[in-house]
C-alpha cells in the first residue's frame, strides 16, 4: 500500500488486504511457494474491484463488505492452488496486471501523472521490472500492524481529526453541550484531501443508507455533538468524553 496506490487507478485498496490474506491462508495451510504464487497470481489476474465500490450518492453493502468479499476470493483462489489449479505466474512484474498497466517500467516514463496505455506503445509489453520491490521479512518483532493506527468507535477514518477538534471543543466549551442545537448558528470543517474527497461529498450531507452516513463527514460529526447536547455535557477530559461519545452501529 505504501509503494503503490491503487487509489490513483481507482482500484479498491483492499486488492492489497487480498494479497496479504492468499499468502498468509496458505501459510497456515502448508501450501508451497508455488501453490502460494498463484494463489496470488489468481487473486490479482481474476479478482480487481474498482472504486465504483465507494463512490455515488448513496453508498451499498459492498462497500461495507469489499475487504471480506476480496479475501474470500483470496481464499478461494488458494483451496484451487492447493488443489492444483495453476494461477498466472509472476504477477508482479506481468506487464498486464494492474502494476505495470498502470506505472510501465519498460517503453515509457513510468509516471502517475502521464500514464501510456496505449497498445501502440509495443515496447512496454514485454519483460520488465516490478515498479516497485518487495521486502520480505522471516523474523523479528517489526510487524507492520504495529505501527496502525486502530480506530476507538465506528467513523470513517478520515474524521478523526474532526472529531477530536470537536471533543476539545466540547471540553473546553461546556456551554456548546449544555446551551443545546439552538445555540449552535453555524458548524465549519475544514479539511485535507483525500478527506474531503472520500467523506465530504454535499451529496452525503443527506445519506439514505447506514453506508453512506458512517462515509459522511457532516454525519459523523453532528451525529457526535447529537450524543453530546443529548447528555446534557461531557466529562471534561478529552479521553473520557470520548469514551462517553464513542460512535457505535446503533448511532448510524
Amino acid at each position: 500500500a505504501e509503494v503503490f496506490s491503487l487509489k490513483s487507478y481507482k482500484i479498491d485498496h483492499v486488492v492489497h488486504g487480498a494479497i496479504a490474506s492468499a499468502a498468509v491462508y496458505g501459510a497456515l495451510l502448508g501450501a508451497s511457494a508455488e501453490q502460494i504464487e498463484s494463489a496470488i497470481g489468481m487473486t490479482v489476474a481474476h479478482y480487481v474491484p474498482f472504486r465504483a465500490i465507494r463512490a455515488g450518492k448513496q453508498l451499498s453493502d459492498s462497500k461495507g463488505a469489499s475487504a471480506a468479499i476480496s479475501t474470500e476470493a483470496a481464499v478461494l483462489s488458494m483451496r484451487r492452488a492447493m488443489n492444483g489449479f495453476v494461477g498466472p505466474k509472476d504477477i508482479f512484474r506481468n506487464p498486464e496486471a494492474i502494476f505495470r498497466f498502470f506505472e510501465p517500467t519498460t517503453g515509457t516514463t513510468a509516471s502517475q501523472d502521464n500514464i501510456d496505455i496505449t497498445l501502440g506503445n509495443k515496447v512496454r509489453w514485454g519483460p520488465g521490472p516490478s515498479p516497485f520491490n518487495i521486502v520480505l521479512s522471516h523474523s523479528g518483532s517489526d510487524f507492520a500492524v504495529c505501527g496502525m493506527h486502530f480506530k476507538l468507535g465506528l467513523y470513517e477514518h478520515q474524521s478523526a481529526g474532526a472529531l477530536e477538534g470537536l471533543i476539545a471543543a466540547l471540553v473546553n466549551n461546556p456551554k456548546l453541550a449544555s446551551g443545546g442545537a439552538e445555540g449552535i448558528d453555524n458548524i465549519n470543517i475544514v479539511a485535507y484531501e483525500p478527506a474531503f474527497g472520500i467523506i465530504g461529498d454535499p451529496a452525503k450531507k443527506d445519506p439514505k443508507t447506514r453506508q453512506s452516513a458512517d462515509h459522511s463527514m457532516a454525519f459523523i460529526v453532528s451525529r457526535m455533538l447529537q450524543k453530546a447536547i443529548k447528555m446534557g455535557g461531557v466529562p471534561a477530559s478529552n479521553q473520557e468524553a470520548w469514551k462517553a461519545l464513542m460512535l457505535a452501529p446503533q448511532d448510524y
